[in-house]
């Protein structure tokens, strides 16, 4: 695949690639399907028989620049927190693992469209994500901690009362202070990809 060009359509971002793929809100147009390729149909049906998200879960999103975007616009207009909350924690377990392979931007792919649900008390649920280990503390984006808005945030995470509440309150109330947040809105705007797509 040479370059990209990105569309809109209805206010949503879809990916055309210059091979012709094209990937809408519902996930399910390809130009070249393969048995091989997951939509998000497929997807989320998998996942609400038994409540597991599979390797070949995994690996579809890790490996498919078009599905993350069809997520994206999906979760935009439709909700299931349910999915999202098991795929961040199974991304959470993979990172952790000494053999499993989950590169920061998938685990910062699976928090923003947890953002998307916009549950501020899954603020604390990202914030673990960040805090998975000395990588993710680092580099995972604190602006997809206070999706649901930055005072918003602040003021529910300074309710908390677990050790790890406690720090994400110092640690968001110290980047609100430094203006880490002063573009929250274009982060999260419907007319941008994150950097990390």
């Amino acid at each position: 695949m040479s370059g990209r060009n990105y569309i809109w359509e209805n206010n949503s971002c879809v990916a055309r690639w210059e091979s012709g793929v094209y990937a809408d809100v519902s996930g399910n147009f390809r130009t070249t399907p393969t048995t091989d390729q997951m939509t998000i149909k497929t997807i989320l049906e998998n996942f609400h028989k038994d409540k597991t998200i599979s390797d070949e879960t995994i690996d579809s999103i890790q490996n498919d620049i078009e599905l993350k975007i069809a997520f994206i616009n999906h979760f935009r207009q439709h909700k299931d927190r349910e999915f999202v909350l098991a795929l961040l924690d199974t991304f959470i377990a993979v990172r952790q693992d000494p053999s499993g392979e989950m590169p920061a931007e998938n685990l910062m792919f699976a928090c923003y469209i947890l953002g998307l649900h916009n549950q501020i008390e899954d603020s604390l649920k990202i914030w673990e994500a960040k805090i998975a280990d000395f990588d993710t503390y680092c580099g995972l984006d604190i602006q997809l901690v206070p999706f649901a808005g930055v005072k918003e945030t602040i003021d529910f995470l300074k309710k908390q009362t677990t050790e790890e509440g406690k720090k994400a309150f110092d640690y968001v109330s110290e980047c609100y202070k430094c203006g880490d947040f002063d573009n929250l809105d274009e982060y999260f705007s419907k007319e941008t990809l994150p950097w990390w797509i």
